[in-house]
């Protein structure tokens, strides 16, 4: 079979290696639509060790299809099922999942491969966090809940509450799920961002203001749209520095800032902590996902709440992506879909 394999930064090759065999637990996934992800171009610019672990890996994290196989002692699931996979799972007994945090597991593994035309599902994601998906969503819309689900994640961790206003710095896809899972939420969203079609994209998800670079200042710009006080809750969606600190700059005495674009491993920011301090904020990072976040994100994908409109765009063979990956690496792109 064909699979896309990661080498190290700037190097993945498409090659022919084995089709495996489930064993115990496992099932083999035949791919309908794996999506590319600005996380997956950041590991090929620079790496990922928390995403990729050990090189050669495979590659790719956002996938859904159908059960070719099953190994023993798989009960389930049966061949033919239609399914998305989670990218991890939970071992359910260290110290982080006994209290909920099941994100920080220490046995925690991410799952790669899903640029490849089989996929085989380790048995504890086969138990915990892979799910039949109906007849009606499209793969393409089913692959979308790994993303959303880490979108859902932001939103729960800061406790977001309907009505309350939302701002979102950023405007490229992990943006625009933000918006849709604040929305699913009931909540007032503002978008940050800098061109307008990503902003114009923002609006079309139920944003009801955007602020781009014609606007000046962003963060005058959003206490103008807020009476003057600053977001309830801001979420940071690009991973920068400076973004941080815009972020953290907007959000009003008592707010809350998710701190949810993730930037490079040794950055270092500077924030006013006289104002952390007596304004009584409180800053969030967050990380990834859970089974449960994962389950809300698919049922929102199912019944319509949310749409991959805007979010996926266009598709591209297999073959196509070491290419497509090398040649847009340094580009904020929409999500594509692999699909032959």
């Amino acid at each position: 079979m064909r699979a896309v394999i990661f080498h190290g930064p700037r190097d993945i090759r498409l090659s022919e290696v084995p089709r495996p065999v489930p064993g115990p637990g496992e099932v083999l996934v035949r791919r309908g639509a794996a999506l590319t992800c600005g996380t997956d171009f950041k590991a090929f610019r620079r790496g990922h060790k928390v995403l990729l672990g050990e090189y050669p890996s495979g590659f790719g994290h956002e996938l859904a299809g159908v059960i070719e196989e099953a190994g023993p002692g798989v009960g389930r699931f049966k061949p033919g099922t239609r399914v998305v996979v989670g990218n991890s799972a939970p071992c359910d007994g260290c110290f982080y999942c006994d209290r909920g945090q099941n994100f920080l597991c220490e046995r925690l593994k991410l799952h790669n491969g899903a640029y490849a035309d089989f996929d085989l599902v380790p048995a504890n994601i086969v138990r915990h966090n892979l799910w039949p998906i109906p007849d009606s969503l499209s793969f393409e819309a089913a692959a979308l809940s790994e993303p959303l689900a880490c979108a859902l994640h932001g939103v729960e961790a800061v406790r977001v509450a309907k009505g309350e206003t939302a701002v979102v710095v950023g405007a490229g896809v992990m943006a625009r799920l933000l918006v849709a899972a604040l929305k699913a939420r009931g909540a007032r969203v503002v978008v940050v961002g800098r061109s307008r079609p990503p902003l114009d994209a923002a609006l079309a998800l139920g944003a009801e203001a955007v602020v781009g670079s014609e606007d000046g200042d962003p963060v005058k710009a959003v206490k103008a749209l807020s009476s003057g006080r600053g977001g309830d809750a801001v979420f940071e969606a690009v991973g920068l520095p400076e973004t941080w600190k815009s972020a953290v700059a907007m959000t009003r005495k008592g707010g809350r800032a998710c701190l949810f674009g993730g930037c490079a491993q040794g950055t270092e920011v500077s924030l006013d902590a006289h104002r952390i301090h007596y304004e009584g904020l409180t800053l969030s990072g967050v990380f990834h996902h859970t089974p449960a976040y994962f389950k809300a994100a698919l049922d929102l994908l199912a019944s319509g709440a949310v749409s991959p409109k805007g979010l996926v765009e266009g598709a591209i063979p297999l073959a196509d992506v070491p290419r497509y990956f090398a040649e847009n690496a340094e580009r904020a792109l929409p999500k594509t879909a692999v699909l032959a």
